[in-house]
């Protein structure tokens, strides 16, 4: 049972990113994760994103550092891999399976509801918007590229406070991309 990371190499947000995956388990994965300090949000499904700042933390939590080719043996070897052609359709169930246990309707894009897991980045179309929140009825962050996606985030973030607080929640919590078909 170990976590391992690779080299940084991806740039992004003003410094560059690594992977962070497990051999054994995606509980073992968190676990060592929240140790190291890296948000929720930080997970992909099979693997951790992690900024360059973050080494020192890893190496604290016993990561072992490996190359990119090892690392991805691993995660193969590990049967946690979902392969680049297989993500959509990973990301489709999450979100299908989260919109479900809100009871939303009709589902958007995609979906996290809570705090492990990102969404999708905001494509560049009209109307598109990527929301998040971080606490019930706490600022949300809201890209758009025009007045519809600003107004489409609102409307959705509504419907999803009514859904949580319906559920005995405040508020939702989480990440959501749509955009019109």
């Amino acid at each position: 049972m170990t976590v391992y990371a690779d080299t940084p190499r991806w740039p992004r947000h003003g410094t560059v990113w690594g992977h962070l995956i497990s051999d054994t388990s995606l509980e073992e994965l968190h676990e060592t994760a929240a140790r190291a300090g890296l948000p929720g949000r930080a997970f992909d499904l099979d693997h951790y994103d992690w900024p360059e700042s973050s080494r020192a933390d890893l190496a604290a939590a016993g990561v072992r550092f490996v190359g990119d080719g090892e690392l991805t043996r691993r995660l193969i070897a590990s049967g946690l891999r979902i392969r680049l052609a297989d993500r959509p359709a990973a990301r489709a169930r999450r979100t299908a399976a989260h919109a479900a246990a809100l009871g939303l309707d009709p589902v958007p894009r995609d979906l996290v509801v809570g705090l492990r897991g990102h969404a999708d980045p905001l494509p560049d179309l009209p109307g598109a918007f990527r929301l998040s929140r971080e606490t019930p009825g706490g600022r949300t962050h809201v890209e758009a590229h025009d007045e519809d996606g600003r107004r489409a985030a609102a409307a959705l973030l509504e419907r999803l406070d009514a859904l949580a607080r319906a559920q005995g929640r405040e508020g939702f919590v989480g990440q959501a991309m749509d955009a019109p078909d």
